[in-house]
């Protein structure tokens, strides 16, 4: 039983929207792209750079050492493909040059996930895996401990209580 329990399906379905989009990105054959602090920075300084060009609305984050997860809203100039394609090309082109590397590296694995979340329940249950994977994979023992994550202000906004995710979530424990 959860310390905190879940949030009810309520308080998700005020955050709602339709159009989300859940991507997955990983480093090519599970290297630790985002090991280091500058090279998990990298990354949301790239995510802002292509969401000055594509409007896209992003609501949660996590990033960790060899994957991250974005729950995104594509806006009017590009689907979720094109953010995405955009995002691993200049990703790729900025973290050779921080490695030091004359040519852009390969660092992503050839597919990515990309799963439309089409309603409160499946946004519900892509919030909490963002939310909580840091500790699933024993990163850290709370999600408050991870500060590469959307986590945090979800707690300020009122949708998790401090407390929540010191254990499996029930809705996770229900999808495996």
């Amino acid at each position: 039983m959860p310390i905190i329990p879940d949030p009810p399906l309520s308080a998700y379905e005020t955050h709602f929207h339709t159009g989300l989009v859940f991507v997955t990105l990983t480093g090519v054959r599970g290297e630790r792209i985002f090991g280091r602090a500058e090279t998990a920075n990298l990354l949301r300084s790239v995510l802002r750079e292509v969401r000055q060009s594509l409007a896209f609305s992003m609501h949660a984050w996590v990033i960790l050492p060899e994957h991250s997860h974005l729950l995104l809203q594509p806006g009017a100039e590009g689907g979720a493909d094109e953010i995405v394609r955009r995002v691993r090309h200049r990703y790729a082109r900025d973290y050779a040059q921080l490695m030091g590397s004359p040519a852009e590296m390969v660092v992503w694995e050839p597919r990515y996930g990309l799963e439309s979340v089409g309603d409160a329940e499946t946004f519900a249950v892509r919030m909490d895996t963002i939310h909580y994977d840091p500790v699933r994979h024993g990163l850290v023992p709370r999600p408050e401990e991870w500060v590469q994550s959307s986590y945090a202000a979800w707690v300020e906004r009122g949708l998790y209580k401090l407390g929540w995710g010191w254990s499996e979530p029930e809705r996770l424990q229900k999808k495996r």
